[in-house]
């Protein structure tokens, strides 16, 4: 959805809707989006390996080629925002530019986050990357036009009521069901994409047990996707800045009554009480869409379920693509005979 498209949303929804997103580590996302994205994408496809693309991502990636929007920032680009080329800013400006297409921020609306000084994320800020503390800079950033980046996170900042971080995906759950007043009961869930042996190609960013080959890869690719990484550090720090307004012990012991009750739930209704590789997984409904060159794990209910348990785990080990279907027939009714194709592929 573009900016503009965005705006429009806003003025057919309640003034009272809560929007809210998410944003992962773009070094972990690369990882992901070139298993995933290896035959849609024509600069991955050129490309032996993500070490290679990253060592020259020039030589394999061209803006307007198919598929070459997942090859860099990808986060950015499913916010619906704009790459600087297509809107030039000029150096120096606090301002974004004249441009018939970059709309205004809402009349009487903020960041709510943070203040929208344009050097606040310049200055350092811990980060979740390789399980220690990293701290970004205006050379880390490699910003180019930060008034541009800077627009565009105050716009963000603006809509978005809560954006939760990949990485601490149950603190962020937490705080979404604080915000909408729910049980933890109603964010509770099952893991939907992971791929078998990591899914990375490699250990998971923030592990802390990544090589120094990795830890370089993991630089580059945070290099090369310098908007995502924007979009990262701003997020990740509004999150920890809510965190400390709800509390750390009050959050520790939500997330650990989150994931028991997680475990719970895995136990009860599942093979094995975890994810299992989609050859074992015969029933089509819970069987995850396969693409690219890592495969997709899935679930398998366990028998003897009562009726009501059954209607449960099911919601809860349905893929999304699957998901989406049951929603449509449920929101409506009289249009939908049949499960919906997806226009675009799932995100990795």
């Amino acid at each position: 959805m573009s900016v503009s498209s965005s705006l429009q949303v806003l003025q057919v929804m309640p003034s009272d809707s809560f929007f809210f997103s998410i944003v992962r580590d773009p070094a972990a996302l690369a990882r992901s989006a070139f298993s995933y994205y290896k035959s849609t994408s024509s600069a991955f496809r050129k490309s032996p390996s993500l070490a290679a693309f990253l060592d020259n991502p020039r030589a394999f990636y061209h803006p307007g080629a198919r598929g070459d929007h997942y090859a860099r920032n990808l986060l950015w680009f499913d916010f619906g925002l704009p790459s600087p080329p297509e809107m030039r800013t000029e150096r120096g400006s606090p301002h974004p530019p004249r441009d018939p297409n970059l709309p205004q921020l809402p009349s009487g609306v903020g960041p709510r986050a943070h203040a929208s000084d344009p050097s606040a994320l310049l200055h350092p800020v811990p980060t979740v990357a390789d399980g220690h503390s990293q701290t970004s800079s205006s050379a880390s950033l490699d910003w180019g036009s930060s008034s541009f980046i800077q627009w565009h996170l105050a716009w963000l900042d603006s809509v978005f009521d809560l954006v939760l971080v990949a990485e601490y995906f149950d603190e962020s759950l937490v705080l979404l069901a604080d915000a909408l007043c729910w049980g933890l009961d109603d964010v509770v869930g099952f893991m939907h994409n992971a791929q078998a042996g990591g899914g990375q190609g490699g250990r998971a960013v923030g592990d802390g047990g990544l090589t120094a080959e990795d830890r370089q890869l993991s630089a580059r690719a945070r290099a090369w996707n310098n908007l995502d990484w924007a979009l990262y550090v701003h997020f990740n720090r509004s999150l920890w800045a809510r965190i400390k307004q709800y509390g750390q012990s009050r959050l520790d012991s939500a997330v650990a009554e989150l994931r028991a009750r997680r475990e719970a739930l895995a136990k009860h209704c599942l093979v094995g009480g975890e994810a299992l590789d989609p050859k074992y997984i015969t029933d089509r409904r819970f069987r995850p869409f396969q693409f690219g060159s890592g495969k997709v794990l899935g679930y398998v209910l366990r028998r003897g379920l009562s009726p009501q348990d059954r209607e449960e785990c099911e919601r809860l080990a349905t893929p999304e693509l699957r998901y989406k279907d049951k929603l449509d027939a449920k929101q409506f009714p009289h249009t939908v005979s049949a499960p919906l194709k997806t226009s675009r592929l799932p995100s990795p």
